[in-house]
């Protein structure tokens, strides 16, 4: 069973995270031939100030 796992600094809409499980699913199908049944997708949303860029927080 394939799981994929996103981290994304800061807040996603209901649209985009639906959007990404249908797409991630899509690609991992077309990838592995296994169902899309046997596909999880996992979406972490991590606050910007617990990620930096450059030396930099991202908050």
């Amino acid at each position: 069973m394939p799981i994929v796992t996103l981290e994304n600094a800061g807040n996603l809409t209901d649209e985009q995270k639906t959007r990404l499980i249908k797409e991630l699913t899509n690609v991992v199908v077309e990838v592995t031939k296994k169902p899309a049944q046997a596909v999880y997708i996992r979406i972490d949303e991590v606050p910007r100030k617990n990620f930096g860029v450059g030396g930099k927080s991202l908050g």
